[in-house]
């Protein structure tokens, strides 16, 4: 169990112990950085809780562990957003690549973790809404059946062909996706939960639980007060710091450490069959992503030197048109990302801020007003290029007060 959990001995460990011992809480909080292994912990835990053998190894062949491995289990229900596409185009390239068994799971895997946004009971009484996208989800299932493992892969040309058709479905689901998780969402599957009463295990996993909109955090906080004693609730979040504190009361929380590169270069030679690369996983699905990283990165190094010498706006015009054109809340969320990476970078290099307290509270400062940007987009859906302005005087006043 857990074997594909790589880099985060402590959190597996604790989990193991846990269910060896009976004492896995019914509420828990996977917290740490994209990448860092969150949802294939709470995946590998699901199955471990589930499995009629008590053991959970991956080739365990009881029929709860076989659905679990392809996330077909209808005992699991995930909700949330997630950087779907680059894990989606990663995979199918090298399923193309190797034809290998494994890379197989890895991209059927990938797709149903987006198919599993679509569960009709997380959709129960927004059906109007889901209504649109009925025809693709029901393309996108029976292309996924013909890549089911226990049939011989089609031949090279056939393959592309079916992996390209089922990638451009995935990514036409997309819009459907809320951004936050709304709180429709969670008094359904507070009502799947309290009415399972035949005593099997049920497991709901709520990604980037940061951005659960204000009206379901009261939903949630309702079911966790008191969870049925049959389902197991995990929620992931990036942004621990965002969380209600009541929430946080709730639930036990496991901390995923920053993957350092030396492991990510061992995931990517493992799991996806690279050479050696020096780059953190992260860096690496930016490779694969529908969205311009290297021009995003550009920004975000004009964004700093501009903040650090009273530097104008009129620097960054070309990502404000970029970012009103598209109009896609995820593009500030990605900037604000890069934008953490190239704060804590620079801070890394710089001895006189890591040597004193006022270096360093310029940082916190700055990740603090990050943070708030990123929480009055998400949470409060305020205007991204007004949002990124006040950002960006704000980091500029607080560079200043350190010279």
């Amino acid at each position: 169990m857990f074997e594909n959990l790589i880099g985060q001995d402590s959190v597996r460990d604790q989990l193991q112990g846990a269910l060896n011992n009976k004492t896995l809480p019914k509420a828990l909080l996977f917290s740490g950085e994209a990448y860092a292994g969150k949802l294939t912990a709470a995946l590998e835990l699901a199955r471990g809780i589930t499995c009629k053998n008590g053991d959970a190894r991956w080739d365990c062949d009881c029929r709860s562990c076989r659905d679990h491995r392809l996330i077909v289990n209808p005992d699991i229900l995930i909700l949330g957003n997630r950087y779907f596409m680059s894990e989606i185009k990663a995979s199918a390239e090298l399923l193309i690549r190797t034809r290998a068994v494994f890379a197989q799971y890895m991209y059927i895997r990938n797709i149903r973790k987006l198919l599993k946004r679509f569960e009709p009971i997380i959709w129960e009484g927004m059906e109007k809404k889901l209504s649109r996208y009925s025809r693709t989800l029901s393309q996108l299932t029976e292309k996924m059946e013909q890549l089911d493992p226990g049939k011989d892969l089609p031949e090279e040309g056939d393959l592309k062909k079916i992996l390209d058709e089922t990638t451009t479905l995935a990514r036409n689901l997309l819009p459907a996706v809320p951004r936050g998780i709304p709180v429709d969402q969670v008094r359904n599957i507070s009502r799947w939960a309290h009415r399972t009463s035949t005593g099997t295990a049920k497991i709901v996993i709520m990604e980037q639980a940061e951005k659960i909109l204000e009206s379901a955090s009261n939903s949630l906080l309702k079911i966790l007060e008191e969870p049925p004693s049959h389902v197991t609730f995990i929620l992931l979040t990036e942004r621990k710091g965002v969380l209600i504190s009541t929430i946080l009361s709730r639930v036990r929380n496991y901390d995923f450490a920053p993957r350092s590169r030396a492991t990510s270069a061992a995931i990517l030679e493992k799991l996806f069959r690279t050479e050696p690369k020096n780059m953190q996983l992260s860096e690496y699905f930016q490779e694969w992503s529908d969205l311009d990283y290297n021009f995003l990165k550009d920004k975000v190094r004009i964004f700093v030197d501009a903040s650090v010498n009273r530097g104008s706006l009129t620097d960054l015009d070309d990502l404000f048109q970029f970012i009103d054109k598209n109009r896609d809340k995820t593009l500030l969320g990605s900037f604000l990302k890069l934008l953490t990476e190239e704060i804590k970078r620079r801070f890394k290099e710089n001895p006189e801020w890591q040597g004193s307290v006022a270096g360093q509270k310029v940082v916190k400062d700055v990740m603090t007003e990050i943070n708030i940007c990123h929480v009055n987009s998400e949470i409060y859906n305020q205007n991204s290029l007004f949002l990124l302005e006040c950002l960006f005087y704000k980091t500029r006043d607080i560079y200043e007060a350190l010279c």
